[in-house]
């Protein structure tokens, strides 16, 4: 599938691609202005536009919850997803509960993520386990399924949420907000995210070490699946750690609806697996992202037949 050279790359509501004489509209959706997922999507978005002459536009949303629906429903064509977000949905799990998202498709896997629990410098805690009774944030009515993600930190820390002081907020940049402002004592966030380095330039901030162990991970994993301990080591763009510090994983996957053609697909991963030094650039996340594990296997979840297509020519896939 050849591209036509549309325009430059532009935040709005989505991508525009043309095939020979018929031009197809695509879009991509992205978290919040200031999360580590809108990064991801926004820096998808420029790859696309720089390597194949898409014009992209993104469409920011409250978080994944919101934007999985347009995406199954054919009114959004795709997303970079954490891999919990996604098994969530698809599986019919809170809060898709009797309502699980049948179109939603894998793309690519494309590199592991780290998340967990910040407090500010000046703080005496420096553990999970260290933060029994504390305010925590928590809620994300825009994105449920991350309250899954505090439940295994938590776990791997041997506590409960029951354990702490609940703090709501309706989304994980509005948590940060809180702790700037000394509202709270611990927030949830990505390590990756804008709102941690803004976070870390206006009070300092440090991230919390979960239990590095077998039975640590087997905890954190009752809550979420897809995750597993990722020890983060100091090292550039790496804000609030000092010494190494074992954080939840997971991975980010690249989700398509059904409905987005074999052809598009095909060409996207193409290009993906093909441009390895480039997708490592597209965020400092995407660091470690290999070709050869872009199509590994989740349970319960399906890839799209373009994405197949292509994994079975270059030998990924049987």
């Amino acid at each position: 599938m050849k591209y036509a050279m549309l325009g430059a790359i532009c935040l709005g509501t989505t991508i525009f691609m043309a095939s020979g004489a018929s031009a197809q509209s695509l879009g991509i959706g992205a978290g919040t202005q200031g999360s580590q997922n809108y990064a991801a999507n926004a820096g998808m978005a420029k790859f696309l536009s720089d390597e194949a002459g898409m014009d992209v536009r993104v469409q920011a949303y409250g978080g994944s919850g919101q934007s999985m629906p347009m995406i199954d429903a054919g009114r959004l064509d795709m997303q970079l997803i954490p891999s919990p977000d996604i098994s969530a949905a698809v599986q019919g799990q809170e809060p898709f509960e009797g309502r699980p998202l049948q179109n939603l498709r894998i793309v690519a896997s494309l590199s592991s993520s780290a998340y967990g629990f910040m407090v500010r410098e000046d703080s005496d805690h420096y553990k999970v386990s260290d933060i029994e009774g504390k305010s925590i944030t928590y809620g994300y009515t825009a994105q449920p399924t991350l309250r899954f993600q505090v439940d295994g930190i938590l776990a791997a820390g041997g506590l409960y949420i029951e354990d702490m002081e609940t703090h709501m907020v309706p989304s994980v940049p509005n948590g940060v907000d809180d702790l700037i402002a000394g509202n709270v004592d611990v927030a949830f966030f990505s390590l990756q995210g804008g709102k941690t380095r803004e976070a870390d330039a206006a009070v300092g901030i440090r991230w919390l070490a979960v239990n590095d162990t077998p039975e640590a991970e087997e905890a954190m994993q009752a809550f979420v699946p897809t995750s597993y301990i990722k020890t983060v080591d100091p090292g550039d763009g790496i804000v609030g750690v000092d010494e190494p510090t074992p954080m939840m994983g997971y991975n980010y996957i690249l989700t398509a609806g059904k409905h987005v053609p074999d052809e598009t697909v095909y060409e996207i991963v193409k290009l993906l697996h093909e441009n390895p030094e480039k997708v490592r650039g597209i965020l400092t996340a995407f660091a470690d992202f290999e070709p050869a594990s872009m199509a590994p296997t989740y349970p319960g979840l399906s890839y799209h037949p373009g994405g197949i297509s292509y994994y079975t020519e270059a030998g990924l896939v049987e």
